[in-house]
């Protein structure tokens, strides 16, 4: 079920928020912690602007699934950290913060399932005007309604894919692009012309 905007905005103002740019959610701390999952539409808006070829500035979501004749499926993209860090992450916070993904853009919250998950942030408890709140709650819906979208097209995608044998494999909204060991660097790169 959809929350009602005005009621998550109410939630939100309660715990309160306000970003500080510091970078704490843009570094790497445990595993997984720190990494921005975008769509293939995030990924492409991002390049489009400028910042990079798509293998400079992500990487595939490290989750593999097996898919049984040798192969391996992520549903995803992640954007590429170094020495720990997002790579948009600078010394007075991101480079990118006026058109950052959504992920981001809602941090340190999320809808599961419908309800609010908070995330832990050193913004927790600061003051949010109701109108600031709206917004975010807002941002939070017209998140969650890309979020679904996206992966309704990737499941149907997958449910017909031919993943070829023995290869590992992005499956995204638009289709299955084959991933190649690139020499001397633990991370894998695209194939030119491998998006089927």
């Amino acid at each position: 079920m959809k929350p009602d905007p005005h009621d998550l905005a109410a939630e939100i103002q309660a715990i309160g928020f306000y970003c500080r740019r510091c970078g704490a959610c843009c570094r790497q701390g445990e595993e997984d912690s720190g990494l921005v999952f975008l769509s293939r539409d995030e990924v492409e808006d991002l390049v489009a602007s400028d910042v990079g070829s798509w293998d400079e500035v992500v990487t595939p979501y490290p989750d593999f699934v097996p898919c049984g004749n040798g192969s391996s499926v992520t549903f995803g993209w992640c954007i590429r950290h170094e020495n720990g860090r997002c790579l948009f992450l600078g010394a007075e916070g991101c480079i990118r913060y006026e058109c950052r993904p959504w992920i981001c853009r809602t941090y340190p919250f999320s809808l599961v399932d419908g309800a609010l998950n908070v995330s832990d942030c050193p913004g927790l408890g600061a003051a949010l005007s109701r109108e600031e709140a709206l917004l975010l709650a807002e941002a939070l819906l017209e998140r969650a309604r890309f979020e679904s979208e996206d992966e309704e097209r990737v499941r149907k995608l997958y449910a017909n894919a031919l993943i070829p044998g023995g290869k590992r494999c992005v499956v995204d909204a638009s289709g299955i692009r084959v991933l190649e060991e690139c020499p001397g660097h633990p991370r894998h790169g695209t194939s030119r012309g491998s998006l089927m």
